[in-house]
Formats: structure tokens, C-alpha cells, sequence
């Protein structure tokens, strides 16, 4: 008989409810998120502004939005009984173990990286070459190759990265006129 992989379990229809389940939470902790930081965002009454053009009405809309349809994925997951996640021990370790979970953590810790370190404490300009020439590199290297072998890749991810950063910060800066850390 055909045992399905891990991959193929965890994609069929009948998880989808504990997939919903999770990613309804996420949603909703999301979209609250966005409303509250939102509503702590500048209103220029100082300036007599119009309330509907501060800066925090958009992603205030959008947060609640966002948390409301998480809270209908959240019923919905409900009644299909999606809280019932099977969690064990042997799930856990096999999810440790996916290519898919490392990718995950590692784009989770260079993301980290860059918010925490390099936003703050380089010039956004640098901090985003960097970031980008990081993830090129963390994800485009093979390992087992010889450096000298992949010194194509490197110069293309030079080239991205700095293209790229430098692109972002001047749109930022001269087109929508927003000053970047």
C-alpha cells in the first residue's frame, strides 16, 4: 500500500481545517495589530488636518478587514472542527525536519536581522543591501560546490542587492517623498 510523505499528509483536504484553524489566529492577532498601531499613528490635529487623510485610516481599514475575515476562517475552521491539530511529539519532529521549516526559520531570522540590527543602526540604504545580498546568498549557495564555482551567483547577488537597495531607498526618498531611516 502507498504511504503518503509527510508533504503530500499535511496538503490534504481533510487538514485544512486545522490549517484554517491556525492561520485564523495569526490573521486576527494580524489584523488587531494593524488597528492598534494604527490608531497610535500621528493625526496632525495640531494642523487641523482632515481625519479622513491621516496616515493611519488605510491600514487601520485594512487591519480590521484582515482581522475580520480571520475571524470568519476562524468559525468556519470551528465548525469543521479544525482545533483538533493532533500535535505530537513525532509531528513536531518530522515538521522540524522539512527543508520547508528551515527555509521558513531562516528567512524568519534574516528578516529579524534586518529589522532589529540593520534598520536602526546603518542607513536604510546599506541595511538593505545587506539584506538582500544576505538572503541571495543564504538561499542561491549550494552547498558542497566549490566557492570558486559560484562566484557568478555571488557577483549576481552583488549586483541585485545593490541595484535593488539603492532603487528602493531613492523611490522611497524622491518619489513618495518619504524620509527612511
Amino acid at each position: 500500500m502507498h504511504r503518503l510523505s509527510l508533504k503530500e499528509d499535511t496538503m490534504k483536504e481533510s487538514n485544512m481545517p486545522k490549517a484554517d484553524f491556525l492561520m485564523s489566529i495569526l490573521l486576527i492577532v494580524f489584523g488587531i495589530t494593524v488597528m492598534v498601531t494604527s490608531i497610535n499613528m500621528p493625526r496632525f490635529e495640531e494642523m487641523d488636518a482632515n481625519p479622513y487623510s491621516v496616515p493611519g485610516v488605510v491600514p487601520g481599514f485594512l487591519g480590521a478587514i484582515i482581522g475580520f475575515m480571520g475571524l470568519v476562517l476562524l468559525i468556519r475552521s470551528l465548525i469543521r472542527k479544525g482545533y483538533k491539530l493532533g500535535i505530537t511529539g513525532q509531528t513536531v519532529k518530522n515538521w522540524a525536519k522539512e527543508d520547508s521549516t528551515r527555509r521558513l526559520l531562516l528567512t524568519l531570522g534574516l528578516s529579524l536581522l534586518y529589522a532589529l540590527v540593520f534598520i536602526g543602526f546603518l542607513p536604510y540604504a546599506v541595511g538593505t543591501v545587506l539584506f538582500i545580498f544576505a538572503f541571495i546568498l543564504v538561499f542561491e549557495y549550494k552547498k558542497g560546490t566549490p566557492l570558486r564555482e559560484q562566484k557568478q551567483m555571488i557577483w549576481k547577488a552583488v549586483l541585485t542587492s545593490v541595484i535593488s537597495g539603492v532603487s528602493i531607498w531613492v523611490v522611497f526618498r524622491y518619489l513618495f517623498l518619504v524620509n527612511l531611516p
